[in-house]
């Protein structure tokens, strides 16, 4: 899931990547998404900003949780997997509208925000300092930020940074749950519940329910 300003590099690997994404990906999405359930499913969202939403997977999630979600707003810097997005948009029962936004520029008013979710796209940014001050700005005070990402916590996953590091073009960097949390902090985020869960071999993921200070 896509939502960085390298649009030489970020933006062309997914346009690339979109017509095929939901099958390539189909499990890793599945499960990652399945680890935000608790934090959503019948839960108050209120206005919802998918930030990085890639093909939209999360929205029909949102309905099958029967997660209270007033709207529903995908944003990506990807317009291919916003095209793809689209095709979840048409006919969910939740109102929803896609964006074709950098995560560091977001064109979305302060405090309008009440639920951030950023699933899998972190270590894509280039920019994960200006990010996160964008989610804490669009956010009210004392909204959520739900962050699933990959993890660099566990042997495995570090051998994977290592070897995308040299083969993967672009490739930014995970992060450890120590640096996610101390960034979060840094973005004036009160960290609640945070850990490292697994989402079938070899992935280590970061969980992390973040309140807007």
């Amino acid at each position: 899931m896509s939502a960085d300003g390298d649009r030489g590099g970020v933006r062309g690997e997914y346009a690339r990547l979109a017509e095929r994404y939901d099958r390539r990906w189909a499990a890793y999405n599945r499960h990652s998404l399945d680890l935000l359930r608790p934090y959503l499913a019948e839960r108050e969202a209120g206005n919802l900003l998918d930030l990085g939403c890639g093909t939209g997977n999360l929205l029909p999630r949102l309905r099958e949780w029967d997660a209270r979600v007033n709207r529903y707003l995908g944003a990506d810097l990807s317009p291919e997997m916003l095209l793809a997005a689209s095709s979840r948009v048409r006919p969910s029962d939740i109102p929803a509208a896609l964006l074709a936004a950098d995560s560091a520029a977001l064109p979305v008013r302060d405090g309008s925000i009440d639920t951030v979710v950023c699933a899998s796209s972190l270590h894509d940014w280039g920019d994960p300092a200006g990010a996160l001050a964008e989610a804490r700005r669009v956010l009210r005070r004392g909204g959520r930020l739900l962050l699933v990402d990959w993890a660099r916590d566990r042997l495995p996953m570090r051998v994977l940074n290592a070897w995308l590091r040299v083969t993967r073009n672009p490739y930014r960097r995970m992060y450890s749950l120590a640096e996610t949390t101390a960034l979060l902090a840094a973005a004036g985020f009160r960290v609640g519940q945070a850990e490292v869960r697994g989402a079938g071999w070899p992935w280590s993921l970061l969980v992390v329910e973040a309140i807007a200070g």
